[in-house]
C-alpha cells in the first residue's frame, strides 16, 4: 500500500493543522498575547490605559473588512485570501516591534485586525465543511481551538521574552512565527473545488435548513437578525472583559506571573470548550449551546470580580469555557441556518456589527479604569448585555421548509 501525503485522506489533515496554526497566530497572538504588552507599553512611553485600549478598538477594521474578505474568499479561494491576511498580520507585528510613537501602535493595529478575518473564521468554516463534511462541527472546534491553545502558551512565553529581552523582541518573534505559518498556508491550503454543495444541504435538514441561502435570502429571515444581535452583544464579554483580565488581576494585587497563569487556565478551558461544543454541534442545534456558554460567561465574570485569588482562578476558567465555544458556534450555526455555498459572504456580514463592541468595549473599560482604578462597573454592565444576548439566541431558528412528496 503506497503512502501519498497529498492524497485526499492525508491532505485534509494538513489543511486542518495549517488552519489551526493560522487561527492561533492571528487571533491568539493579536488578541490574547497583547495583554502581556499593556503594562510594558505604559512604562516605556507613559501612555494611559485608555490610549492603549484605543488600539484594540481599531479591531473595528476586522468588522468592516469581513464582508469584503468573505466575498473575495468565495470568489478566489482560501489560499490567496489566507496568505494575504497573514502577510498583513506579519507586517503589523514587525511594525509594532519598531514603533516609537502612539500613531504607529494604531496603524499596526489596523494592519493586524484587517488580516484577522481572512486568516480565521471566514476560511475555516468553509474549509472544514469541504474537507470534513461528516464531522464539520468537531473539526471547526479543533481548528478554532488554535487561538486558545495559542493563548495558553503565548501569554506566558510573551511575558518571559518581555522580561528577558524586552517587548520589541517579543513582537518580532510573533511576526516571524506568523510568517512561517503563511508559508505553510501557501503550501498546504486548498479548497476542494469538486465539492457538491447540495450534499451538505441534504445533511443539514435535520437541523433546520434544506438549502444553501444567498446573502440576499438570508437577510430576509428573522433568524439572521437575531443571530447578529446575540453575537454582537456577546462580543462585549470579549472586548470589555477578556482583553482586560490580566490588568484587572494585577490591579487587584495579583502578580503579573500569576495573572498570566490565570490566562493560561482561561486558554485551557477555552480549548476544552471548543472541542466539546464542536462535538455537540454535530448532534444538537447550536443555538442551545450558545445559550449555555453565555451563561458560563456571566457566572465567570462574577468570579473574576471576587477578591479571593482562588475564586479568580475559577472565574478565569469559567470565562474560558464560555468564550471559547463562541469561535466554533458562530461558523457552525451559520452553516446550519444558511448552508455552505455562500458561507463566507454571510458570515462576513454577520461579523460586521461586531464593530460596535470592538470600538466601545476597550475604550469604555479603559475610561472606567482610569477614573475608578477598577473594572468592576464595566464588567457588571456587560452582564446586562449578555442577558439580552441570551434572549436573542432563543429566537435564532429557521423553520424547515416542506419538501415535495416526490422527493422521498
Amino acid at each position: 500500500m503506497s503512502f501519498n501525503l497529498l492524497s485526499y485522506q492525508y491532505r485534509r489533515w494538513l489543511v486542518a493543522g495549517t488552519t489551526f496554526l493560522s487561527v492561533g497566530t492571528s487571533i491568539g497572538f493579536v488578541q490574547y498575547a497583547f495583554q502581556a504588552f499593556v503594562i510594558p507599553l505604559e512604562e516605556e512611553f507613559g501612555w494611559s490605559r485608555t490610549q492603549i485600549n484605543l488600539s484594540l478598538s481599531l479591531g473595528i477594521a476586522s468588522s468592516f473588512i469581513a464582508p469584503i474578505a468573505g466575498k473575495f474568499l468565495d470568489k478566489y479561494g482560501s489560499t490567496k485570501i489566507m496568505s494575504i491576511s497573514l502577510l498583513l498580520v506579519t507586517l503589523g507585528f514587525f511594525m509594532r516591534g519598531s514603533m516609537n510613537d502612539l500613531w504607529e501602535l494604531y496603524i499596526s493595529s489596523i494592519l493586524l485586525y484587517v488580516g484577522i478575518p481572512g486568516a480565521t473564521q471566514l476560511p475555516l468554516g468553509k474549509l472544514m465543511g469541504l474537507w470534513f463534511p461528516k464531522i464539520r462541527g468537531r473539526m471547526i472546534g479543533f481548528t478554532m481551538a488554535g487561538n486558545n491553545f495559542s493563548a495558553v502558551v503565548t501569554v506566558p512565553i510573551a511575558t518571559f521574552i518581555i522580561l528577558a529581552s524586552g517587548w520589541r523582541s517579543a513582537f518580532f518573534i510573533l511576526g516571524i512565527s506568523t510568517f512561517i505559518v503563511l508559508v505553510l498556508v501557501m503550501v498546504f491550503i486548498r479548497d476542494d473545488k469538486n465539492y457538491n454543495f447540495n450534499e451538505i444541504a441534504e445533511k443539514n435538514t435535520k437541523k433546520g435548513t434544506d438549502k444553501d441561502y444567498e446573502l440576499s435570502d438570508a437577510i430576509k429571515t428573522g433568524a439572521f437578525w437575531f443571530l447578529i444581535s446575540g453575537m454582537t452583544l456577546q462580543q462585549f464579554a470579549r472586548t470589555t472583559v477578556v482583553i482586560q483580565l490580566v490588568p484587572h488581576f494585577v490591579a487587584k494585587g495579583v502578580s503579573v506571573g500569576v495573572a498570566s497563569s490565570m490566562m493560561s487556565a482561561f486558554g485551557i478551558f477555552a480549548v476544552m470548550s471548543k472541542l466539546i461544543s464542536g462535538w455537540l454541534s454535530d448532534i444538537i442545534p447550536s443555538r442551545f449551546i450558545l445559550i449555555i456558554v453565555v451563561i458560563f460567561q456571566m457566572v465567570g465574570i462574577q468570579f473574576v470580580l471576587a477578591d479571593r485569588q482562588e475564586l479568580m482562578w475559577i472565574g478565569s476558567s469559567l470565562m474560558g469555557f464560555g468564550i471559547g465555544a463562541m469561535g466554533v458556534l458562530g461558523p457552525a450555526i451559520t452553516t446550519e441556518l444558511f448552508g455552505l455555498k455562500r458561507y463566507s459572504s454571510i458570515f462576513g456580514f454577520i461579523n460586521m456589527p461586531i464593530a460596535f463592541p470592538v470600538i466601545i468595549g476597550p475604550i469604555f473599560s479603559g475610561i472606567i479604569f482610569d477614573r475608578y482604578k477598577t473594572y468592576t462597573l464595566a464588567f457588571n454592565l456587560v452582564e446586562l448585555l449578555l442577558i439580552i444576548s441570551i434572549i436573542s439566541f432563543i429566537f435564532v431558528r429557521i423553520k424547515p421548509q416542506k419538501k415535495e412528496l416526490s422527493n422521498g
